[in-house]
């Protein structure tokens, strides 16, 4: 094994790095005025329990970074194994995201696209500027926790 000396790491070594890290993989979806948008996210994580606060991170490259950038909600989808479908269409670049796909709008007015997994309603509570990626942190306002769950990883996805 070699190691990078630290004024040479790059952003492909700390994403070959990381991939190492077991994460859940999430859908977050958002409406704002209107307009949808979704994406895949690893960065999801729980931050506060008082108040309840999570947070992840959208690349400012990302296509539908302004719709995040102004949006006040948003909802996070825990994926399990029954969803791994979910991963490509929110991962793809340049399609509507949304096209044949059932979704109701949840209490915020975020998309609820998978109904049978975790899912927590966020209103945003901060965002907060951290180099190619802004994190926004949501206070949870509403949670669904169904009984039967067998959460989808990234070691699990990727390795398929």
């Amino acid at each position: 094994m070699t190691a990078t000396p630290l004024d040479l790491v790059t952003g492909a070594d700390l994403r070959r790095a990381m991939g190492h890290w077991a994460t859940g993989i999430a859908v977050i979806t958002t409406s704002d005025g209107g307009a949808i948008a979704g994406l895949v996210s690893n960065s999801f994580t729980s931050i506060s329990l008082d108040p309840p606060l999570v947070s992840w991170a959208v690349d400012k490259k990302s296509s539908s970074f302004e719709i995040w950038n102004r949006t006040d909600n948003y909802a996070v989808h825990i994926l399990s194994e029954s969803h791994r479908d979910l991963v490509a269409r929110f991962a793809a670049k340049g399609t509507d995201k949304f096209a044949g796909l059932a979704w109701e709008p949840g209490t915020l007015g975020s998309p609820i696209v998978a109904d049978d997994v975790p899912h927590l309603e966020c209103r945003l509570w901060q965002r907060v500027d951290a180099g190619d990626h802004v994190i926004l942190i949501g206070e949870v306002v509403s949670v669904s926790d169904p009984e039967e769950f067998v959460p989808l990883t990234n070691h699990v996805y990727w390795a398929k």
